[in-house]
């Protein structure tokens, strides 16, 4: 189900977050666990198929240890979190407490983001 190429591709943990980015036009996949990432073989292909490639798990103690330990495997993955004052774990967590308006705010608030982040690379 994803684009031949695209400009970001998100990294998350579970099938209902990635079904709730693309509502909103954001290409997602999510491994099999936090446990379980993305081969090297899958992220060539990821790679050479999309411009930016994000890390977005939960703000949790276990999603944060995930993508730090990746991070360190493939370095051009740009981590990204919902800040801890929204008090939602996840996007569809946000999505179901915030609603649409604040949700489309915080994609752009992370669009700059990574771009300023591609930048430093």
């Amino acid at each position: 189900m994803l684009p031949k190429t695209g400009e970001y591709l998100v990294i998350t943990k579970s099938l209902k977050d990635v079904m709730t980015l693309y509502q909103f036009g954001i290409s997602a996949v999510a491994p099999i666990s936090e446990n379980t990432f993305i081969s090297d073989t899958q992220m060539a292909s990821l790679t050479n198929r999309f411009k930016t490639i994000v890390m977005f798990y939960d703000n949790d103690r276990p999603g944060l240890r995930a993508m730090i330990n990746n991070r360190k495997k493939f370095p051009n993955l740009i981590p990204l979190w919902i800040p801890w004052k929204y008090k939602a774990k996840d996007i569809s967590d946000f999505y179901a407490k915030y609603k649409k308006d604040k949700l489309l705010s915080l994609i752009e608030k992370a669009k700059s983001y990574v771009k300023e982040k591609c930048e430093t690379f």
